[in-house]
């Protein structure tokens, strides 16, 4: 409550500062990087976006700046996922204090996961244990529909742009070709793999993966927690543990040690999230 009552007051300050602001391109604000990336994809690069969680930074822990803010007032849309804590925070913000900004939530029209979907015994232990996990961008299933969703907004919006058609009609054909590509991959396999963060539930229940996170629930993994990962590593004879660089590798490099298997960093926030999709399930299928 406390931090959504200072955001509300930094949004009537930036608001009041936004008077006399021109800019050479209208801007839109997206959450995260690969919202940014959907969002070119589809408007090339017709408007500045604003990204509000930076490279390297996470999202679990991540607060907007006066600077951020002041773009979001400036935009025309705000795209986000919807799920994540700091989005739901900033979509209040938005609607009481900043009418013009129109939110589009891509978290519609996809069947979310919640902790009792995917805390399977003994496999994927999540850290949205007690809500939904917000991670859909990680699946290309769920990636259609964002980019449906996203081209309708644009589409109502713009009405004039019928250029963004042809694009969005093209990023849907890659798509779909990725969506080919993954279940060609995976086809056949009982295909396990370890991460730290369980940032990759929607890519294992849409290709048939089991997921085994590190996290327990959110937290640093408990002495018979990590007595089930060694079991599960060994049983399934997982090559590697995947990481993100937003969380602390002092586990991951303990754990490491322990099975001697590799650690290998992934980044499933980063920009080009087609690219990123496609090489985390390489190495997840060959590894």
């Amino acid at each position: 409550m406390k931090y959504l009552l200072g955001l509300l007051s930094l949004t009537l300050l930036c608001l009041a500062c936004t008077s006399n602001r021109t800019t050479s391109r209208p801007t839109l604000s997206v959450s995260i990087e690969p919202l940014k990336y959907l969002t070119q994809q589809i408007t090339d690069n017709d408007f500045e976006i604003n990204v509000l969680v930076p490279q390297g930074a996470s999202p679990e822990t991540f607060e907007p700046t006066a600077t951020q803010m002041r773009k979001v007032a400036e935009s025309s849309l705000y795209v986000d996922i919807g799920l994540l804590d700091f989005e739901i925070n900033l979509a209040h913000a938005i609607q009481e204090n900043m009418p013009s900004v129109q939110i589009v939530h891509l978290k519609e029209g996809i069947s979310l996961i919640t902790g009792e979907d995917s805390a399977a015994p003994d496999t994927d232990h999540s850290s949205h244990h007690h809500g939904v996990d917000p991670h859909i961008w990680t699946s290309p299933k769920c990636l259609k529909i964002m980019a449906n969703t996203l081209y309708s907004a644009l589409s109502r919006r713009y009405p004039d742009s019928t250029r963004y058609t042809s694009n969005y009609q093209i990023l849907i054909q890659r798509i779909d070709s990725l969506d080919r590509t993954l279940v060609h991959l995976f086809e056949g396999r009982q295909t396990h793999f370890m991460i730290y963060h369980p940032a990759l539930s929607y890519l294992a229940r849409d290709y048939g993966l089991t997921q085994i996170a590190l996290e327990d629930e959110g937290k640093e993994p408990s002495v018979d927690h990590i007595k089930q990962l060694i079991d599960s590593a060994r049983r399934w004879q997982i090559p590697h543990i995947l990481y993100q660089q937003q969380f602390s590798q002092s586990t991951v490099e303990a754990l490491s040690r322990e099975l001697g298997i590799k650690a290998v960093s992934v980044d499933p926030l980063g920009y080009d999230i087609e690219k990123n999709i496609l090489e985390i399930s390489q190495l997840i299928a060959n590894p």
